[in-house]
């Protein structure tokens, strides 16, 4: 393999209180009321010093060896908005790092949701449209780059999602290389069938021996090294690999004791000794494509890499009810109530509630601001159904919501007839119910 894309998911959610359903704020602002400003200020500054500052140094400096020994050396990065609000008040070195990233012409900055979020799984796809376009606004104002690569929350992707990123204008998208659509070989570059979006496929089997199996003493590959997994990498077959993986691998999830740092300096180096190029997924939008499609959705998650990591179990559908009930009311008063109802939307919170056996629920269990997925529904849930509780008593609403149904799925939740003519507007396939309407306001 000539070509590799390795690129970073950097990400923090907005957590919501680990105490709310036993000691509820009812007075203050909203994101202090229900989200965890404590801990998410600790858990950022802690990535901050172990990961997002030495890491990012690191490619910075390789970056700008290799430019003076003749190499060529990119990256990506796909950064979500939450991490950057959260940047902006407690990391403004990291955002200045990240700037100078921008700056060298050798980092491509990655469109997608701007609250990380699970709005690409909803029957009406508009909330999620906005997520996208405010992310790619945000990414444009912080590092002066126009997104031509999409990467959907956590990887999912379905045709569905895919021809819609589409007609966002993006060029290519990147997702998950299980087997049933990349076959043995991921490291191919791949066309939405009856499109033009190029897919870059993740090849997990190289990006897990990095971020899972790094500092796995049992594994019999340990310990691993620039020079083995460069030679793992020159070996493959195929035009172009990718690797993506969370950022906190660096410092954060292997801490900086492991020897995860000098790993990050001498990949790129060894990489180049081999003949790999370091490449982004801008550079390969021209090259043409094998003809893809998807007969389910998929993600980067678990064994069986779909959407039951996120809405797999039945807290997780209610939850998810809970959330679509505050979408119209949350437009309605926009402000912090839109904003805070956002990061519910996050997919942090629906993957607290997973529950599953072995290394699934190990790697889960891991990521749980929360002690159980018990916990984390009891005190999730009820922190939403007291947001939407407040947002009802300010609208001065006390029936039950219209619920739009179609083939089966939920839809869209009206409160009133204005919200209702708003949901048929954007979504012409719910016209035929307009004529239950009448009989609903009664």
């Amino acid at each position: 393999m000539q070509n590799l894309m390795l690129g970073f998911e950097v990400h923090q959610p907005f957590r919501i209180r680990r105490d709310y359903f036993w000691q509820p704020r009812l007075r203050g602002r909203l994101e202090e009321r229900f989200f965890d400003v404590e801990l998410n200020k600790q858990i950022f500054e802690r990535a901050k010093n172990k990961c997002y500052m030495p890491a990012t140094k690191i490619l910075i400096e390789e970056i700008e060896k290799a430019e003076k020994d003749g190499r060529d050396v990119s990256f990506f990065f796909s950064v979500s908005g939450t991490f950057l609000e959260q940047a902006e008040m407690w990391g403004k070195d990291v955002l200045e790092l990240f700037s100078v990233l921008a700056s060298t012409k050798k980092v491509e900055f990655l469109a997608q949701t701007y609250y990380h979020s699970v709005t690409s799984m909803w029957e009406d796809l508009y909330e999620w449209r906005e997520q996208v376009k405010a992310h790619s606004e945000a990414i444009k104002s912080h590092f002066g780059q126009d997104p031509v690569t999409f990467e959907n929350t956590e990887l999912l992707m379905n045709r569905r999602i895919a021809k819609e990123v589409e007609k966002l204008g993006f060029k290519a998208a990147i997702t998950e290389g299980r087997e049933d659509i990349s076959g043995e070989n991921p490291n191919r570059i791949f066309r939405l069938k009856g499109g033009n979006l190029k897919i870059f496929l993740r090849n997990y089997r190289l990006s897990d021996d990095i971020a899972f199996r790094f500092s796995d003493r049992g594994w019999d590959q340990y310990p691993l090294t620039a020079e083995k997994f460069a030679d793992w990498v020159a070996k493959a077959q195929g035009k172009v690999g990718l690797i993506f993986i969370d950022y906190e691998t660096f410092g954060e999830h292997n801490w900086p004791e492991s020897g995860i740092h000098d790993f990050l300096r001498w990949l790129p180096r060894e990489l180049g000794k081999r003949g790999v190029k370091l490449v982004m997924p801008q550079e390969m939008i021209k090259e043409n494509g094998e003809e893809l499609d998807f007969s389910s959705t998929i993600s980067w998650a678990d064994i069986r890499k779909d959407e039951s990591s996120w809405l797999g179990n039945i807290m997780q559908w209610a939850y998810d009810d809970s959330v679509r009930r505050g979408e119209m009311l949350a437009k309605k008063f926009k402000g912090e109530w839109l904003k805070a109802w956002r990061y519910f939307t996050a997919s942090d919170s629906y993957y607290y509630l997973f529950i599953g056996e072995n290394s699934p629920m190990v790697v889960h269990s891991y990521f749980n601001s929360f002690n159980s997925p018990i916990d984390a529904f009891i005190n999730e849930f009820y922190a939403l159904s007291q947001f939407n509780f407040e947002m009802l008593r300010k609208a001065k609403i006390n029936r039950e919501p219209f619920i739009f149904m179609k083939g089966g799925k939920r839809g869209p939740i009206a409160w009133n007839s204005k919200m209702f003519e708003e949901i048929v507007k954007r979504n012409p396939q719910f016209i035929e119910m307009k004529k239950y309407m009448r009989e609903w306001l009664r």
